[in-house]
């Protein structure tokens, strides 16, 4: 992903709330139906001249939950990452 690990997290807090506890690995995203958890790495950034884009290389688990529930709970985090633009 092009974003910084405080700004994954403050997406996925923003979106979820208290949903959302960090451990050594990452941050786990728990709800009612599933649990996922976002294990995260930073990458060597993009550079175009003297523009630095950050990269995060983030693996996701299912922690609890069915296939379903964790597909619908993984949408609504897509959803919560998607920034404007045209």
């Amino acid at each position: 992903m092009n974003t910084t690990r405080e700004e994954f997290r403050r997406a996925l807090v923003q979106a979820f709330g208290e949903a959302i506890q960090a451990d050594a690995a990452g941050l786990l995203l728990t709800t009612d139906a599933a649990a996922l958890h976002f294990a995260t790495s930073d990458e060597k950034p993009f550079q175009i001249g003297a523009l630095k884009i950050p990269v995060l290389m983030v693996e996701i688990s299912i922690r609890a939950g069915n296939e379903t529930a964790a597909k619908t709970l993984l949408e609504r985090v897509d959803r919560a990452m998607m920034r404007g633009g045209g």
